[in-house]
């Protein structure tokens, strides 16, 4: 009894023209030959590297291309062979307040698909359910169905920077009403660490597209190097979006940083108007408090009125002058 090409968590569907697809996971692997007359689609999730090296060897005969997609990448790649074509594609979520990265890999060439999906909860089931609901989409080959999953994922791109958008205006806004606190500028800096990150990982994803829609190659038809060039045009725009986002971080942390700072030169002419007006009782207080013998005022009837009332109106002048100043 011979061992099945994949565990049973993965999934190989068979499209032949004109005919339902077919469920070939538990078929035996002479149908999965670079002879058959339809369409291969073999979805990975997780796999290990043993899975992969048997399924991608059948497909293309090259070392290179199995280490290759045995790799957990960090940044987006485009790869030709001979006959296929390899995309990496990065894909990011918030997993509790935390940014998580995984990849996904789409091999294709004439007559075959393998997608392989890591560290990610985005799959290809929902675009194969569409497909499979207009075949003649599925009839366009692999080419099409891998710029479908690109764009599903461009998808995946713009809700999760909803997201962050949400979370910069809360930053944003924060910042502007004064309160913000050490932690909050810890936390705008991790913001835009994360977003430069991210940035990184999906930006160079647009130009790798577009070259398929500007290249001539056989396994790669018309409609969908159009398809390409608009999902290039997405991911472009996305990248836009997250430098808009980083940007507006900045001018927010600099814009409270400027309100701090005018908060704090308010606080610190108030502090030195106080400080005046309290220097002139001191002032008079302490001379009066010296206790020399030959002082006249001291004999006075009215000296006493007359040291408070001369304490309350200098005090009263200077408080009317900073209040003209504004700085009371």
């Amino acid at each position: 009894m011979s061992q099945p090409l994949i565990s049973k968590r993965q999934r190989i569907r068979y499209y032949v023209p004109t005919q339902a697809p077919i469920n070939v996971a538990d078929v035996d692997d002479l149908l999965l030959s670079k002879d058959h007359k339809g369409l291969v689609w073999i979805s990975l999730v997780d796999p290990s590297a043993q899975e992969i090296a048997k399924v991608v060897k059948k497909w293309v005969g090259v070392e290179r291309v199995v280490e290759e997609m045995q790799t957990l990448h960090r940044r987006p790649k485009v790869i030709e062979y001979e006959g296929a074509s390899l995309i990496v594609a990065v894909t990011f979520s918030m997993d509790q307040g935390v940014v998580r990265f995984g990849e996904s890999q789409l091999l294709f060439g004439q007559g075959f698909l393998i997608t392989i999906w890591r560290n990610t909860q985005l799959t290809d089931e929902t675009v194969q359910q569409h497909l499979e609901a207009s075949p003649q989409l599925i009839a366009r080959g692999a080419d099409y169905i891998a710029a479908e999953i690109l764009d599903t994922i461009t998808d995946d791109y713009t809700e999760a920077l909803l997201g962050f958008e949400k979370k910069v205006e809360k930053a944003e806004t924060h910042f502007f009403v004064g309160r913000s606190q050490k932690k909050d500028i810890e936390q705008v800096y991790q913001l835009r660490r994360t977003l430069l990150r991210i940035q990184s990982s999906i930006s160079p994803l647009s130009e790798l597209s577009r070259r398929f829609a500007r290249q001539n190659t056989p396994y790669i038809g018309e409609d969908s190097r159009a398809y390409f060039a608009e999902v290039a045009d997405r991911i472009a725009r996305q990248a836009e979006l997250i430098g808009a986002l980083r940007e507006t971080l900045a001018f927010a942390f600099e814009g409270g940083m400027m309100i701090i700072q005018l908060q704090q030169n308010d606080i610190t002419r108030k502090l030195a108007a106080w400080a005046a007006m309290i220097a002139i009782p001191t002032a008079v207080a302490g001379i009066y408090g010296m206790n020399f013998e030959h002082m006249p005022e001291l004999s006075w009837r009215f000296g006493y009125p007359a040291a408070l009332g001369t304490m309350a109106g200098i005090c009263g002048v200077l408080y009317y002058r900073f209040k003209r100043m504004k700085w009371l």
